[in-house]
C-alpha cells in the first residue's frame, strides 16, 4: 500500500503570511434562485444593484433585481433568435454584448433603472456558436471566440469587423489585457495562445502548452501579469506571462474536470470550480514553486528497471517491464516501486495527495522543517455542478450557477474584501 506523508501546520509560516486560508473564511449561503427555465450558460453580478444578468439556452436575457420581499424577480426578460451563450457587461457604460449560438454578438443599453433593454446593433461575427465575447472600452473593441476557431474583432462605436485570427482549434475561452492589446485564447486542444493586436492584423507571440485536455476558463491578472488556465485535465495552471521565463505553476486541488475562474485582483485570490461542485479558493499572494519538468528515460532512474518499451534491455535482463511514473517534486521517471509514496506539497501547488519517488521522499523525512506544509488553498463543496459564475469583488458575492439550473449567491466578504 502506498506511504502517505500526513500534513504538517507551519505555524512560523502561517504567522509569516497573513492571507493564510481557515476555514472560518467559507462562504455563507445568502439565497438561491429556484431552477430557471433553461440551462443558463453565462451570468455577472451587478455592482450598482442589487441584481444579476443571465443568458440561457431557451435564447433569453434576463436581469434579475432584489425587490423589497427580499426575492430576486426578473425586471427584463428579453429573447434572441438564438441561444445566448456569452455575455460581457460594462457596467459604468451600461453596454452588454451576448453572444449566440449562430455567430452573432448583440449589443445592448441597459437602462438607468434595470427596467429596459434597447438594441444597439448586431455584428455579425461567426460562422459557428461563440464561445467568448469580451469588451474592451479602453480600444473601443469587442472581441469574440467561436467554434469556426477564430477570433474576431469588431469596432465599438460603429459595428465594424476589424480584424480576425484563425486558431488551430475549436476556441473555447478568452481574455484580454487591453493595456497592451493582448488577447489570450484558449483552445480544445489544451493550448492557450498570447496574440498580439495590432490594428487589423494579429500576430501569434506565443502557445503555453501544458494542459493535457482543453481549455474551459481564463483569468488574467493585469497588476502582475499572471495567466490563469483551468481545464478538462482537473488542473489549474498559473503562467507567469510578465517574467518572460516561461515558468508554470500547476494548482492540484480538484478531482473533475474545472468549470470556470474568477480572480479577486485586491486580495490576490483565484476561485476555481469544477463539475463535481468543489470550489477551491487559493491564496496566490504566497510564495510558490514552479512545477518541475517530466524527464524522459528508458528505464527507472533510481534503480534502472527498463520501461515496457525498452525491449532491448528487457530482452537483456530477463525481465518484464514497467509501467513510468513522474515523481512529482523531481520529475524524475520512475517506476511504481520507487514512487509508491503520497504527499501533498501546497508550495508547489499540490493540494491533493500525489506520487514522489523514494529520494524526495526521505529528503522530506530528514529535513521536514525545509518542506512548508501548510495548505494554500481552502476547499468548499457548493453540493452543485458549476457551469459558471460570477465575483463582485467589492462587494464580496459570488455567483454560481449550476447544472441544476439554480443560481446561488454567496457571501464571500472573509475571502475576498
Amino acid at each position: 500500500m502506498a506511504a502517505t506523508i500526513n500534513t504538517r501546520p507551519s505555524s512560523s509560516a502561517a504567522s509569516s503570511h497573513q492571507g493564510t486560508l481557515t476555514d472560518t473564511d467559507r462562504p455563507t449561503l445568502l439565497t438561491k434562485l429556484e431552477p430557471q427555465p433553461a440551462r443558463v450558460n453565462a451570468a455577472v453580478l451587478l455592482s450598482r444593484e442589487d441584481g444579476m444578468i443571465t443568458v440561457s439556452d431557451d435564447r433569453s436575457v434576463r436581469v434579475y433585481l432584489k425587490r423589497d420581499s427580499g426575492q430576486y424577480w426578473p425586471s427584463i426578460c428579453q429573447f434572441l433568435p438564438a441561444a445566448a451563450i456569452a455575455l460581457d457587461y460594462n457596467e459604468p457604460t451600461a453596454r452588454l454584448f451576448v453572444g449566440l449560438s449562430n455567430g452573432t454578438v448583440y449589443e445592448f443599453t441597459i437602462a438607468e433603472d434595470f427596467n429596459s433593454l434597447k438594441e444597439t446593433r448586431q455584428m455579425i461575427a461567426h460562422m459557428n456558436g461563440i464561445s467568448c465575447v469580451r469588451f474592451s472600452l479602453q480600444c473601443e473593441l469587442v472581441f469574440s471566440c467561436g467554434k469556426d476557431k477564430a477570433l474576431v474583432w469588431h469596432c465599438s462605436e460603429t459595428g465594424n469587423r476589424m480584424g480576425s485570427y484563425l486558431c488551430e482549434a475549436w476556441c473555447t475561452a478568452l481574455e484580454l489585457d487591453s493595456a497592451t492589446k493582448y488577447a489570450f485564447v484558449g483552445d480544445y486542444s489544451g493550448n492557450v495562445l498570447v496574440i498580439h493586436i495590432l490594428g487589423d492584423n494579429a500576430q501569434l507571440v506565443s502557445k503555453l502548452s501544458a494542459h493535457t485536455g482543453s481549455i474551459r476558463s481564463l483569468a488574467w491578472d493585469h497588476q502582475r501579469q499572471l495567466l490563469f488556465s483551468g481545464s478538462n485535465d482537473n488542473l489549474v495552471i498559473m503562467w507567469d506571462i510578465g517574467g518572460r521565463r516561461g515558468q508554470a505553476f500547476e494548482l492540484n486541488g480538484h478531482k473533475t474536470k474545472l468549470s470556470c475562474l474568477a480572480y479577486i485582483l485586491g486580495k490576490k485570490r483565484l476561485f476555481s470550480a469544477d463539475e463535481s461542485g468543489s470550489l477551491m479558493c487559493w491564496d496566490m499572494a504566497a510564495h510558490r514553486l514552479e512545477t518541475p519538468a517530466w524527464q524522459s528515460s528508458d528505464a527507472c532512474q533510481r534503480c534502472e528497471s527498463p520501461f515496457f518499451w525498452n525491449l532491448r534491455a528487457m530482452w537483456d535482463k530477463k525481465v518484464v517491464g514497467l509501467r513510468q511514473h513522474h515523481c512529482r517534486m523531481c520529475g524524475q521517471a520512475v517506476c511504481a516501486s520507487c514512487c509508491s509514496h503520497l504527499t501533498k506539497y501546497p508550495p508547489m501547488g499540490y493540494e491533493l495527495p500525489v506520487r514522489i519517488c523514494d529520494g524526495c521522499h526521505r529528503d522530506m523525512q530528514a529535513d521536514s522543517d525545509r518542506f512548508d506544509m501548510t495548505p494554500l488553498a481552502l476547499a468548499i463543496d457548493l453540493r452543485q455542478s458549476i457551469v459558471c459564475m460570477s465575483l463582485d469583488e467589492t462587494k464580496g458575492r459570488l455567483l454560481t450557477v449550476g447544472n441544476d439550473r439554480v443560481l446561488m449567491l454567496w457571501d464571500v466578504k472573509r475571502l475576498a474584501c
